[in-house]
């Protein structure tokens, strides 16, 4: 993870906006922890140059320790994973610019050879893109020139963990009219996967790092022409971890369009006979068939690996054989007026809550304070809540209102039912927020 150590922090007076080469970056305001007096968060803007690029919006983590054995003073400052952003290039640069401000720097990583931001920024999307799925559709088929027709919204592919990319570019060179999708959970694949799509000049891929699980659950019922899944992580040990799952399929199920087709391909005979087995309860939903060292025309980094040990690739192929009632996910996730008064009252007694219901839970992990001389200071507080399966972590950012910073809770019902239950927390139990 990119970062810097120094003896001392000093920073800029905040608000700061600095120009730099891919645009401009906004310091805004640090935020202590009231459980942690180690730790802060500084909040920081990144605009690009180019105005059609979305702002980006996160939090640098600054924690203060001593080091063994002198018991020496270190401050170290990185990217708090919890509003992680793409490319990395952004985060880098900022953490130069506050390196420009030390008196001393006791270490970095930060001398590596940066790849060009242009050809990453418009191909790596943050999820929020895909909540109007129709919409980017229209957008793709209208700037693609695929089709005339206004109304005419192309076909999709997605590929869950493409790895190196080998055949999501393949198909993506291939298939020009059609959308390619791409999922990865591994920031370095993902960023050398956007560059190739930079330097191909390919215009019909979008790529993202997300869970895959919770993607497809906010997919538009009946939108996907294909599914790759292709050599996931077995988890012979933690089989609970494994991608294709009854909820996976349900959802597969559900977003396939009418002959759409999920293909899955594995070297592990385990995770095959396991997959097999599961497709038994999707009878009815899917038609279901199997092949051992079928041929593709293109194969995957580790499908060669594979080969090269004479080891059986084994494919299964899911047929979707009906289209799925249509879906609207449209949960408004809003403080209410009468919400955010009892927070203007900060607590110096704040205490982690967790609330735990039958399907999902609620989190109150920290409140973070601005200092300032207002008696009213801005305020965050982390939260993480959700399915038990796909938690999330979201931070609810209290200035002269209050909404959750970067981006609302993704639209699933168990993410607004934890919603629900943070609003009757304020609203009806202010023991958490009054002074002792």
């Amino acid at each position: 993870m990119p970062h810097f150590k120094t003896a001392q922090l000093k920073l800029p007076n905040l608000p700061s906006k600095v120009t730099h080469s891919l645009g401009e970056f906004c310091f805004m305001q640090v935020f202590h922890s009231t459980q942690n007096p180690h730790f802060s968060l500084l909040q920081v803007y990144f605009i690009p140059k180019d105005s059609k690029e979305k702002i980006k919006k996160f939090f640098l983590e600054i924690k203060t320790r001593l080091k063994a054995p002198h018991k020496t003073k270190e401050t170290i400052v990185h990217l708090d994973k919890n509003s992680r952003i793409s490319p990395i290039e952004i985060i880098k640069s900022a953490l130069k610019i506050l390196m420009d401000f030390q008196d001393s720097i006791l270490s970095h990583n930060l001398n590596g050879k940066s790849q060009a931001l242009e050809c990453k920024l418009p191909f790596i999307r943050e999820i929020e893109d895909f909540l109007d799925f129709e919409n980017l559709l229209k957008t793709f088929a209208r700037e693609s020139q695929v089709s005339k027709n206004t109304n005419f919204l192309p076909k999709v592919w997605l590929e869950i963990g493409f790895g190196s990319g080998r055949h999501l570019l393949h198909n993506a060179k291939n298939y020009p009219e059609i959308l390619h999708i791409g999922l990865e959970i591994h920031s370095p694949s993902l960023e050398q996967v956007a560059r190739q799509i930079g330097l191909l000049g390919l215009k019909n891929i979008l790529i993202l790092s997300y869970d895959a699980r919770i993607f497809l659950e906010i997919l538009p019922s009946n939108t996907l022409d294909k599914i790759f899944v292709h050599f996931p992580v077995p988890w012979d040990k933690q089989p609970h971890r494994r991608i294709l799952s009854h909820t996976f399929l349900t959802q597969s199920a559900r977003v396939l369009k009418e002959k759409g087709h999920l293909q899955l391909r594995t070297d592990s005979l385990d995770y095959f006979n396991y997959a097999k087995n599961l497709a038994q309860d999707f009878k009815t939903d899917f038609q279901i068939q199997s092949h051992v060292n079928a041929e593709e025309a293109i194969i995957s980094k580790y499908e060669a690996r594979w080969l090269r040990q004479n080891k059986d690739i084994y494919t299964l192929e899911f047929l979707a054989l009906h289209s799925s009632t249509s879906r609207k996910l449209d949960f408004d996730f809003a403080f209410l007026d009468s919400a955010v008064q009892p927070l203007l009252f900060l607590p110096k007694n704040f205490q982690k809550t967790k609330i735990v219901q039958k399907d999902y839970f609620l989190h109150l992990e920290d409140l973070f304070i601005s200092p300032c001389d207002s008696s009213s200071p801005p305020c965050l507080l982390k939260i993480s809540f959700g399915d038990f399966n796909y938690p999330q972590t979201r931070y609810a950012l209290q200035t002269n209102h209050l909404e959750y910073f970067k981006e609302n809770p993704l639209p699933t019902y168990l993410n607004y039912k934890a919603h629900q239950q943070l609003l009757q927390l304020i609203q009806n139990d202010f023991s958490l927020y009054k002074e002792s």
